[in-house]
This record gives C-alpha cells, sequence and structure tokens, in this order.
C-alpha cells in the first residue's frame, strides 16, 4: 500500500508491507502516522471489547489516546458537553464519550471502534473534525457519509477483526533490526487480585474500570497514567520523563472534564450559529472563567487511577487523593513500597500491585 508521505510530507517515499492482507484502504490516502494510529488503536479497541464484552471506542492523536470509553447512555450533562443532540447507537456513544474526554486534544483524531460502524456513528464522525477511523466493516451508508468527508479525502481503513500477528515482532530503527516477543499479555481480574492495603474490596464496577484502564496503558506512549470512572477514561498522562508529571497531566485533565460535567450550559443559547469547534473553545473559556484550577474531581465517587510503572515515591499517592482518588492499580517494586503501602492507608486508598509493567513505546 503506498502512502501519501512518511512520518512528514518532505518524506516523500512511504509504504505499508501486508502480507496477511488484514488491513484494507476503504477510501482516502493515509500518512505513515495515520497507520500507526490505526494498528495501534485498533488492538485497543478489539482488546477492551473482548475483556468488556460491549462496544468500545477510542480517539487517537499522535499514536496515543486522548480518550477510551465503553458504550453507555449519555446523561444529560454528557450530551451538552459533548455537543449531542442527535440519537447515538451503542457503538457511537462509546465514540461520543471517548471524544468527549478532551475534546480539544481530540481535534484531528483517528478513530478506531471495535465494532462495524452504523448510520448514527458515521453521522456523529462526520459532525466533528478527524483525520480518519478504522473498524472491521461498514454498513453501506456509513462508508457513503464518512467516504465524503474531507471532500472525499477521509482516511477509511477496514481490518479483519480474526487478525492475530505472529508472536516475533520487528522493527527498524536507523538501519537497525529490533525483534522481540509481542506484547500478547492479557488483562484479567487476576491482575487486580493482590491488594496491599487494608481496604481490599473491588465492587465490579470498579473491576471493569480498572481493566479499562490496564488495556488503556498498554497502547499509551509511556511513562503513562491513566484516570478511570464509570467505563469512562477521562484523563491521560502520557510521554513523559517523570511518574509525577504524568500523574499530575492526567490528575487535572479529569479534573477539566469533571469542571464541564458542572458547568451550567445554558450560556450556549447565545451561541447557537458556530461551529462544533468554535463551541468547544467557548466551552473551555467558560469553564475557566467558571472554575480556573479548582479541584472539583474530588466529589466524583468511585474514580480509579493507574500506573504503567511502579510509583517510585509517596508524592503520587498524595497527588492522587488531592483528586479525590479511591483505587490505585500500580506494578510495585520501588525501594519505598513500605512508605507507598503505608501513606494510601493513611489516605483511605485502595492500592493494588498488578505486578505487571506495561511500557509502549
Amino acid at each position: 500500500m503506498k502512502l501519501k508521505y512518511g512520518m512528514n510530507p518532505y518524506q516523500d517515499y512511504a509504504e505499508v508491507i501486508d502480507k496477511s492482507n488484514a488491513l484494507e484502504l476503504k477510501n482516502g490516502n493515509p500518512s505513515v502516522i495515520n497507520v500507526l494510529d490505526a494498528l495501534n488503536s485498533w488492538q485497543l479497541v478489539k482488546e477492551t471489547s473482548l475483556t468488556l464484552q460491549t462496544e468500545a471506542s477510542t480517539s487517537f492523536k499522535h499514536v496515543t489516546p486522548s480518550g477510551v470509553a465503553i458504550s453507555k447512555a449519555l446523561d444529560e450533562k454528557e450530551k451538552q458537553a459533548y455537543l449531542i443532540k442527535q440519537e447515538l447507537s451503542d457503538l457511537a456513544s462509546s465514540y461520543a464519550r471517548a471524544r468527549g474526554t478532551d475534546r480539544l486534544a481530540s481535534f484531528g483524531d483517528f478513530i478506531a471502534v471495535s465494532h462495524p460502524v452504523d448510520k448514527q456513528t458515521a453521522l456523529l464522525i462526520k459532525s466533528e473534525v478527524s483525520d480518519g477511523i478504522v473498524a472491521p466493516g461498514y454498513s453501506k451508508e456509513a462508508l457513503e457519509i464518512l467516504s465524503a468527508k474531507k471532500k472525499g479525502g477521509y482516511v477509511v481503513f477496514q481490518i479483519d477483526s480474526s487478525y492475530e500477528p505472529e508472536e516475533i515482532e520487528s522493527r527498524e530503527v536507523f538501519g537497525i533490526t529490533i525483534k522481540q516477543k509481542r506484547n500478547n499479555l492479557r488483562v484479567s481480574d487476576e491482575m487486580f487480585s493482590n491488594v496491599v492495603t487494608s481496604n481490599k474490596e473491588l465492587i465490579p464496577q470498579i473491576l471493569t474500570d480498572l481493566k479499562l484502564g490496564m488495556i488503556t496503558l498498554k497502547y499509551t506512549q509511556s511513562n503513562s497514567i491513566c484516570v478511570v470512572n464509570n467505563g469512562h477514561v477521562i484523563g491521560i498522562g502520557s510521554g513523559q520523563q517523570s511518574r509525577i508529571l504524568c500523574s499530575n497531566l492526567a490528575l487535572t485533565k479529569a479534573n477539566v472534564w469533571y469542571q464541564k460535567m458542572l458547568l451550567d450550559y445554558s450560556f450556549l443559547k447565545e451561541y447557537s450559529d458556530l461551529k462544533r469547534t468554535d463551541l468547544d473553545q467557548i466551552i473551555e473559556q467558560k469553564r475557566q472563567e467558571t472554575f480556573g484550577n479548582e479541584i472539583l474531581l474530588n466529589q466524583l465517587p468511585g474514580t480509579c487511577m493507574l500506573s504503567d510503572g511502579f510509583f517510585p515515591q509517596k508524592d503520587n499517592i498524595e497527588l492522587a487523593h488531592q483528586y479525590g482518588i479511591k483505587y490505585i492499580a500500580t506494578p510495585m517494586g520501588s525501594v519505598r513500597d513500605k512508605e507507598i503501602v503505608e501513606t494510601a492507608d493513611k489516605l483511605g486508598i485502595t492500592l493494588i500491585n498488578t505486578g505487571v509493567r506495561l511500557f509502549h513505546h
């Protein structure tokens, strides 16, 4: 498959070699980043759907998710914050939630959905600024809607949902080939069985959120932290050199998302003629004027935080407490593990040792 260019436009030769024929281009002229987004994001939603047995979507930017969610009916606050006025199918609701995590960051996203795209999902995508999508199939109407997007240039990939790659994968960097066993770890309930704090209760909804968070970290550029609530990854911190920076980024994003859930959206009546992208900017300005940096996430019950590597200091736990986090899942292995567990116990946080590092690069 010839591509329009490589990682950057001046890299004017690029192609994909797919001996399995698993990835089919249905429309558009993709770049290397489009392909990388498609392949990474597809793995995320496929694994989420298989693990949690529901529709799943992600909004991807620069080979890392800006939002991930499973299907749930939107409440009125979510509909207002996500600018939803039309009826949504189950699949469409999962994408509306994923995109709604951080609508500003998702501008020009690459989308992956776990199930064949229906008309309602296609119409929702049509209304957003997006670069492309990967899915296991499309209804005739959905494909027509998406193929007309961006003056016919919208990238539409169809992937074989049964495709499984070889166990050994390779990549070439600076002319040197690296091989490794691919990351085929399966996230399961057992990963959350080692609760190291005194409070050991994990209700089914929390276990679902922990599994969703773990799968998200598996496909997020390291170092990474994610915050999850009610089947929705509401904050992601990725690609930072220190874990406290990741924690701060993920928690801040989750707090901004929750602030938007608490906004009074009656002010939007003045702007009924504006495009969605302009409305996103106005909502953000209103959020800043109304709440500023005020921490409100601590009012949201049952919020989880997950880490792809161990916490080197207790400062991550203390920061999580400020934002009301009640459950933390992380691999342990720090020389300060004892202090970290004691801090979590003191602050009423349930801490789970997953025993699994999930770096992704």
